[in-house]
């Protein structure tokens, strides 16, 4: 989160600042010089919301590879004492730092590389912010500098071998690097490998070789899988810091919902589900691959039953609509709820649809309509007040009940919005570390009332719903996810059995 990536920055400009008589309030280094005493490269990562490294000798230079808002928390964490040494890297500053395309040589222009900065780009910049799109379409001109400190958070952008993002990251010139991910192993081992490989290449061998040992024994649960298992993590400790929101921050309780959880099908929802498996199990020996298609429709008649699955909202009436859905009748009687009270709510979904009947629902309902941030939303500080951080700003500083709808995938990391203490995972993600990374977005330093987080699940009581085998699974991964080494991963097809 912010606060604590900006600690490792604060510590580094710190030192560089002391030289040119500033005064900053000291900070502690006493793990630093124990670990890099050691004389390892040193790394840092945060694991739930908090696990780094902190360092012992000058920032020159750093490198952040972060998102768009992480520029006004600089300016406001060392009081808007940095000025120009502040380099924002994105937006106008790059377009009027890169060299125009027509200036290049004709053999450059001809080739796949997407531009070049001037030489003399950086000024008198010390810390640099900038994005993973950024260096990745920029790499060479950011390659050319000897960077004293490079700093990625959400660093799991550069878990996946071979990619160009990835290739970049680690093409870089820096003598210290710190990776802060709050989910070190999203999907398999081989995540946890390439985070190491940018950090200390060859700590954990070529990739192959680190499977072999490894990635396969642990993953494929062999005789073997309890000690590779610890002769792994006797390995990646000492590189590691790990703390957990509780171990630096009072923060208050974060309760789940248990009776949203028992959502009973509608009997128009039963008819549709029904037609669905029926279907299903007539075609299943043409077609074997048809269980993917099968598994999302009978997701969007859980989350919002509707005829062909294509009619639009305002088709059905707001009274109608709701007996057919129960998962909507639960969130109206929520929102009012969450109203009554005068507190906000986040409201998660991915599917584009959804938002778009839950906005419209709610201004039919509330009388006013909700904003909504997903993959569409603009990013950029240019976009203005359309911008996401501006959205979100604006959510936050409205005072009373507000509805914010965002995207689990788009919108699911990087954002603080602690004014909202009501979490609604309206659909849920099929990785349980993403969904965890989305309700963080309240629950973090800084939230000031108890979090409610809540898991609105369709059952029935003839047989197991999509919803409930979903939400099963979902808890059996989370639990085995506390431990940083097993990789929750996205839900397999095989994992789902006889659904159907």
């Amino acid at each position: 989160t912010t606060p604590e990536v900006l600690f490792f920055v604060r510590l580094a400009i710190q030192l560089f600042l002391e030289l040119e008589n500033w005064n900053f309030k000291s900070v502690d280094m006493a793990d630093l010089k124990t670990f890099h005493s050691q004389g390892k490269k040193a790394t840092g990562t945060t694991r739930f919301s908090v696990k780094k490294t902190v360092f012992s000798f000058l920032l020159y230079f750093v490198l952040f590879c972060i998102i768009n808002y992480f520029s006004p928390e600089v300016n406001k964490f060392f009081d808007n004492r940095l000025g120009s040494l502040v380099l924002p890297l994105y937006g106008k500053p790059l377009i009027a730092r890169k060299v125009r395309r027509g200036a290049l040589e004709d053999d450059l222009q001809s080739s796949k590389i997407k531009g070049f900065l001037r030489p003399d780009w950086l000024g008198n910049a010390k810390l640099v912010l900038t994005t993973y799109e950024t260096l990745r379409d920029l790499e060479f001109s950011f390659a050319k500098v000897k960077w004293s400190i490079m700093v990625c958070d959400e660093a799991q952008k550069i878990k996946t071998p071979g990619a160009l993002m990835t290739h970049s990251a680690k093409a870089q010139n820096a003598r210290f690097k710190v990776a802060c991910t709050g989910t070190p192993v999203e999907n398999s081992l081989a995540d946890l490998w390439c985070l190491f490989d940018f950090i200390q290449p060859g700590l954990l061998k070529a990739l192959s070789e680190f499977c072999r040992i490894y990635r396969r024994p642990i993953e494929d649960s062999t005789d073997e899988n309890n000690e590779r298992l610890e002769e792994l993590r006797k390995l990646v400790d000492p590189q590691v810091l790990r703390r957990m929101k509780s171990d630096v921050a009072d923060l208050p309780d974060k309760l789940t919902d248990v009776t949203c959880r028992k959502l009973v099908l509608s009997s128009y929802q039963q008819r549709l589900y029904e037609q669905v498996t029926s279907g299903f199990k007539a075609q299943l020996h043409q077609n074997g691959s048809a269980i993917l298609g099968v598994l999302h429709r009978l997701r969007s008649i859980c989350a919002d039953p509707r005829e062909s699955g294509v009619e639009s909202v305002n088709e059905v009436h707001f009274t109608a609509h709701c007996q057919r859905s129960p998962k909507l009748a639960w969130l109206i009687t929520q929102l009012e709820k969450i109203r009554e009270v005068d507190q906000k709510v986040i409201v998660f979904t991915e599917f584009k649809d959804l938002q778009r009947m839950i906005q419209h629902r709610t201004r039919e309902h509330f009388g006013f309509s909700p904003i909504i941030i997903n993959g569409g939303t603009k990013v950029r500080s240019e976009a203005g007040t359309n911008s996401r951080q501006a959205l979100i700003d604006a959510f936050q500083a409205k005072p009373g009940f507000g509805v914010l709808i965002l995207s689990t995938t788009a919108v699911g990391f990087g954002v603080n919005i602690q004014a909202a203490n009501h979490v609604i995972h309206f659909t849920r993600a099929w990785n349980p570390a993403k969904e965890d990374q989305a309700t963080d977005r309240a629950y973090r330093i800084g939230q000031q009332n108890i979090v409610h987080v809540y898991y609105p699940t369709v059952i029935s009581d003839t047989f197991q719903t999509f919803e409930e085998k979903l939400d099963n699974i979902l808890e059996i991964k989370r639990q085995l996810a506390s431990d940083m080494l097993n990789g929750t991963g996205e839900i397999d097809i095989s994992e789902w059995g006889h659904i159907v």
